[in-house]
């Protein structure tokens, strides 16, 4: 990996002080010169060394350590120490690190987060009982964070409450990771600089007994807020943010179903932002399904599909969906018809009681139901129509898993389904892997190889009459850093959702898939900053056109911004202030 040179930084740290700030830290490759400049002789080993060395010395640290999570909380103290080397250890080892910073390992370290937390500080915790002088609160540890003197603001706030977490529900403040493996895959995919960013924890308290119950839990112990009180205490921090981070983006990340989509409606005009379960995972899942289509010869439009997973990340694969098919030509209620939406319980379909409102627009009305009735799915003695039931009547192209029902997909369902559709498209998306409804080997094993699969989590690549077929991961990173990364580079005043749009047309068009059907239904994790590059510029040039940047007010003005602001892992030279 190559890149220009930074401009040299200056600063007042000597010795000690300055081997223990991360963003200035260089470790063995400080230069005999600035060894003696800022009193570094006689604190490290007498070889000076190049990044790609220190690189090469971490992968054997990590290769020679027993466990993911082990792995993760070595990588957690390397970010603390060396964020230059953290990240380059990154960019020139993807595949191999991505896993261990994001999904699958966060979710193992998410929940040993109350034996494994320790100081210096993971992030911001805004916590319940703060409710009421949050703007202060967060004021003061915006200063305590700053890199750059009382001046520094942030510029890109990951924030969660953590109820959400994965597939692993309601995590406290444990949380705070999945913020932290979030901006580490912005800064490695899109270049945003990692010294301008902030992961936020919202601590409004937990459902979870045994977390409270547990002696060494640091967050909050009393029952989660609801209703009024939490409204207002996100209202409070949304605040804050406009007031203290004027230009912010703020990524909303693993809040619940429940309330999801209510925070990301009451606050995106209040200031740019987005939720990436809702809008990074509907984006990733139908660029999926766009590329997959287009190597079959299929067109969206006749192609019923079956969405397994009625929370915010099923709805909000089934908007984005309706908003395709309603963009190539469908009326609103034809294109709910294409959109079958199941719950744990069955079919949701209108009038039937346990329905969640965020789900309600895709209920299967009475004239959908008799169609169903006509085709043999009847509800059972419960009222219920069962996934096996529904794919045997509707012979979707399409099944998707947003459940967390580990093996939903099982060898019925997957015959029933290749016997209406010669070849589907298949996208068991719950994570972590443990939760996928499907393996790939049994996918492609039940359908004679005949299925296209993307799945949630990483997984191995399967022979296949011979072969091997590789596994694409619907992986969020495909989408999410570009889109913030492009918002953030032109000044975007709000996330549109053509923004979004042009996000996933821009990974559907390099996915192997689009041109043949038995060619990996996603890019491979080698080529996520390329596909970064393409799917910010996308998002740039759509804010431009929709008169939503404050930087750019051209193509070629938003291409500049776009360069200009990528950050690379690379040490400049550091001299005394």
């Amino acid at each position: 990996m190559t890149a220009p040179l930074p401009a040299p930084v200056r600063t007042s740290l000597r010795g000690a002080a300055l081997l223990a700030d991360a963003r200035c830290n260089k470790g063995t490759a400080f230069s005999r010169e600035e060894r003696q400049a800022l009193q570094l002789e006689g604190l490290l080993p007498w070889e000076v060394e190049s990044l790609e060395q220190q690189v090469e010395r971490c992968r054997q640290a990590l290769a020679a350590m027993d466990s993911d999570l082990e792995r993760y909380g070595w990588l957690q103290g390397l970010r603390e120490r060396n964020l230059t080397l953290f990240h380059r250890l990154l960019a020139d080892h993807v595949e191999l690190v991505m896993p261990l910073v994001y999904t699958p390992t966060v979710g193992q370290a998410i929940q040993a987060f109350s034996r494994t937390y320790r100081t210096p500080a993971e992030g911001v915790f805004l916590s319940a009982p703060m409710q009421g002088r949050l703007r202060q609160v967060l004021a003061a540890a915006i200063a305590a964070w700053s890199p750059e003197g009382p001046d520094w603001r942030p510029e890109l706030l990951l924030v969660t409450d953590a109820e959400g977490i994965l597939g692993i529900g309601d995590q406290g403040a444990g949380g705070i990771h999945i913020c932290q493996g979030k901006l580490a895959v912005y800064t490695l995919c899109a270049g945003v600089d990692p010294a301008t960013t902030l992961p936020v924890m919202l601590d409004v308290g937990t459902d979870r007994e045994d977390l409270r119950a547990d002696p060494t839990y640091p967050g909050v112990r009393q029952p989660r807020l609801r209703g009024e009180a939490y409204d207002a205490f996100v209202a409070e921090f949304v605040e804050a943010v406009a007031e203290l981070c004027p230009g912010a983006l703020l990524q909303w990340e693993d809040f619940a179903a429940g309330t999801a989509r209510r925070v990301l409606d009451a606050h995106r005009q209040r200031i740019a932002s987005f939720n990436d379960d809702i809008q990074g995972t509907s984006g990733v899942a139908c660029a999926a399904i766009l590329a997959g289509l287009q190597g079959l010869g299929k067109s969206l439009a006749e192609s019923p599909i079956v969405i397994f997973g009625a929370g915010t990340a099923g709805c909000g694969i089934a908007e984005r969906l309706e908003r395709l098919l309603i963009g190539q030509g469908l009326s609103p209620m034809q294109a709910r018809s294409h959109l079958w939406l199941l719950d744990r319980r069955g079919l949701v379909y209108a009038g039937r009681a346990g329905v969640r409102e965020l789900a309600l627009p895709w209920a299967a009305d009475a004239g959908r139901m008799e169609a169903l009735a006509a085709a043999g799915a009847r509800p059972d003695a419960e009222g219920q129509i069962g996934l096996q039931e529904l794919v045997e009547a509707v012979k979707p192209a399409v099944l998707i898993g947003t459940s967390t029902v580990a093996g939903a997909f099982d060898q019925a369902v997957i015959e029933a389904l290749c016997r209406g559709c010669a070849r589907p498209i298949v996208l068991p998306l719950s994570n972590p892997t443990p939760l996928a409804e499907v393996t790939p080997a049994n996918l492609l094993r039940w359908s004679e190889g005949r299925a296209l699969v993307a799945t949630g989590s990483p997984f191995a690549p399967v022979p296949v009459a011979g072969r091997l077929r590789p596994i694409g991961q619907c992986n969020n990173c495909f989408v999410f850093p570009g889109l913030g990364f492009g918002a953030l580079a032109v000044g975007a005043s709000q996330v549109s959702e053509a923004m979004i749009d042009a996000s996933l047309q821009a990974l559907a068009a390099v996915i192997p898939a689009a041109s043949d059907p038995d060619a990996s239904l996603m890019p491979p994790l080698s080529q996520v900053q390329a596909v970064s590059r393409a799917v910010a510029e996308a998002v740039a040039l759509t804010a431009v056109a929709g008169g939503l940047a404050t930087r750019a007010q051209t193509p070629e003005e938003a291409r500049a911004c776009l360069e200009q602001r990528r950050w690379r892992p690379v040490y400049p030279e550091v001299l005394p202030a």
